[in-house]
């Protein structure tokens, strides 16, 4: 087999197709011009959204008609396809349908689904005769690896993705040159699709396949009380070098928000600009308690310099709305209060816990502010800006019969201001963290879901355990162990949770046009580390701490093991040590509906998933001794 390859840099499928054995020579788009294509036997063509010239396409015509294999990647126009500019795929996905004729790919079924991330592909405005569909694009699909449909309703309002042109031209609408380094999901059916065009294009099979640019966690056993703390400290350490990359002036000016989910053809990933208080804060926190536990002077002096971020430009002094916490550089007249909540935390518990209570003051200051524009029934409103907070609306705030009802909103809210409480001893704290506990318990499981059940699940071990700790009274004791409870049905075999929402009523739901939940269908083995997981390690160990049950420090060694597993590993630093959003328990890789608009499989946060991720799996070293709790 002779073979031309034209293409203007290799890439991972040329790596692929070398492996095959054929004698290839390699020449750029423009070089073929010049080109003796008589004495070829097969065409790879690699573009990214580029037209040949008119010279070299003839050629290729002309041999793809003498019945020798083209192959063309994101080319414009070839034999009768003409295809627009390059378009953002982001929200579509890839289906696989069996041609039925003995040319489809060995182990995949109709149905299967494929992720090419943030692909960029050029859509043919017409299809023409001879078209046999391998992979089709759809918009906005909800079905997690599987799209249970028949072909026909598959093909029905799809998009070309790969296609057989007649029998002698297989072509692309997207870029899967980088196939490896652009990260595309799940690994094992794209593997079999790589194999399957290089294939057909040499008529051998590839001897290579990439090593995946990301891996997860270890293989070591963490059963081993041994292993595990030297794989946990390993974990540690390495989340604390990624959240470093992202500081501004040594933490002074905050810490960027972190990666969004979009992974370009060629495998850069997006970073994100912002500054957030609840990223600084929660990033505070992780440095924190690791120069307490490893006597890490860096990391102290990082937790100061955030802090000075957070608790010094980030607060509103003064005036109507003194106490305000801004969410962001951007965001300046907004404020969150679970975001506010998450951001003053990590101070908290080292009021609580490590014997420095300097930013208290400042955690009363917003958290005064908080209470004020609080509901009668605890809780607040999902977000106010300041533009709008004359004296008559904070009047009409704290009068209204009801705010909010979302363990998401105001779960953290009311838990800062119980632990607050334990600290400081202000009653006003615990009325108001009590009264929106209680109230959203009267309607658990059926609060206000912002992702799913599973979140608000997960979002309430910290705060009823606060509660509980605030009162000591039995019937807090028993919410925290109701929810736990539930909590545990939806445990997946690797310590992780699955996501699970009765009813499909939360507001991001599965069809959500905007940000959305990572389920698809409940039971589907999907892991969130932004909504869900992520708050667990905490809320677990503070747990233990409060009730002396050996059950909860179970649950936190089942959750950090977990959370070892799903780290990412990479030669690349901005993703080496972090974690993402989307985790399948069953494929032990990132992949999940992909269709949210700013958060969607692999986005990583430095606070809400990688800082408090890290902060509960230290939280365990700084508890003081914990009575027991009888057997």
């Amino acid at each position: 087999m002779k073979l031309l390859l034209l293409t203007e840099a290799l890439g991972d499928f040329t790596d692929v197709l070398y492996s095959c054995g054929a004698d290839i020579d390699r020449m750029s788009l423009r070089e073929a011009v010049n080109a003796d294509f008589s004495k070829y036997d097969a065409f790879c063509v690699i573009g990214t959204g580029h037209q040949l010239d008119a010279r070299v396409r003839i050629q290729l015509e002309a041999a793809s008609d003498r019945g020798k294999h083209v192959f063309v990647q994101a080319i414009g126009s070839f034999h009768g396809i003409y295809s627009g500019a390059n378009l953002d795929d982001t929200h579509s996905r890839l289906i696989y349908v069996e041609p039925g004729d003995g040319t489809g790919i060995p182990g995949l079924e109709t149905g299967d689904l494929l992720d090419d991330e943030a692909n960029l592909r050029i859509q043919p405005h017409y299809l023409v005769d001879g078209y046999k569909p391998i992979l089709v694009y759809k918009y906005k699909i909800i079905a997690h690896t599987h799209l249970n449909q028949t072909k026909e309703e598959i093909l029905d309002g799809s998009v070309a993705g790969l296609w057989l042109q007649g029998e002698n031209t297989m072509m692309t609408s997207f870029q899967l040159h980088n196939f490896n380094k652009a990260r595309f999901a799940p690994r094992a059916p794209w593997e079999k699709v790589i194999r399957y065009i290089a294939r057909w294009i040499t008529g051998s099979e590839p001897s290579y396949m990439p090593a995946p640019v990301v891996k997860y966690g270890t293989g070591e056993d963490l059963a081993d009380d041994a292993v595990f703390e030297k794989c946990r400290k390993e974990t540690i350490d390495r989340g604390l070098e990624w959240l470093k990359q992202f500081l501004i002036d040594d933490g002074k000016g905050g810490i960027l928000e972190g990666l969004g989910h979009q992974i370009n053809p060629e495998g850069e990933q997006v970073q994100l600009e912002y500054v957030r208080n609840d990223c600084s804060g929660e990033a505070a926190g992780a440095f924190r308690l690791y120069g307490h536990i490893y006597g890490d002077e860096t990391a102290r002096r990082i937790a100061k310099n955030l802090d000075s971020y957070t608790f010094g430009p980030m607060i509103v002094r003064g005036g109507l709305c003194d106490g305000f916490m801004r969410w962001s550089d951007v965001a300046w007249q907004v404020v969150y209060q679970d975001d506010v909540a998450r951001c003053v935390l990590g101070s908290l518990y080292n009021c609580l816990f490590l014997g420095d209570d300097t930013e208290f003051p400042e955690i009363c200051r917003v958290l005064d502010f908080l209470v004020k524009t609080t509901g009668k029934d605890g809780c607040r409103v999902g977000r106010s800006d300041m533009y709008a907070l004359t004296e008559e609306k904070i009047a009409e705030l704290a009068n209204m019969e009801h705010g909010l009802t979302s363990v998401h909103y105001n779960g953290y809210y009311l838990a800062s201001l119980l632990l607050a409480y334990k600290y400081g001893k202000n009653e006003k704290y615990l009325e108001v963290g009590r009264r929106g506990l209680e109230t959203m318990m009267a309607l658990y499981p059926d609060t206000r879901r912002e992702q799913s059940e599973t979140e608000e699940m997960c979002r309430l071990i910290l705060p009823l355990a606060a509660l509980y700790d605030a009162t000591g009274e039995e019937k807090h004791r028993e919410m925290l162990y109701r929810v736990t409870k539930d909590l545990e049905t939806h445990k997946h075999p690797s310590g992780g949770y699955y996501e699970w929402d009765t009813g499909y009523t939360a507001t991001c739901n599965r069809n959500s046009p905007t940000e959305c939940s990572l389920l698809t269908e409940n039971g589907d083995p999907v892991a969130d580390l932004l909504y869900s997981v992520n708050w667990l390690p905490v809320g677990f160990a503070y747990a233990y701490y409060v009730t002396g049950d050996e059950w909860f420090k179970t649950l936190w060694k089942d959750v950090v093991r977990f959370c070892i597993r799903s780290q990412i590993l990479s030669d690349n630093p901005l993703n080496h040590g972090s974690w993402c959003r989307a985790f399948d328990m069953d494929l032990g890789e990132a992949y999940a509906c992909p269709h949210d608009t700013g958060w969607a499989a692999y986005a990583s946060e430095t606070g809400w998933t990688n800082g408090e991720i890290l902060m509960g799996m230290m939280f365990m070293d700084i508890l003081p001794d914990v009575q027991k709790a009888p057997q």
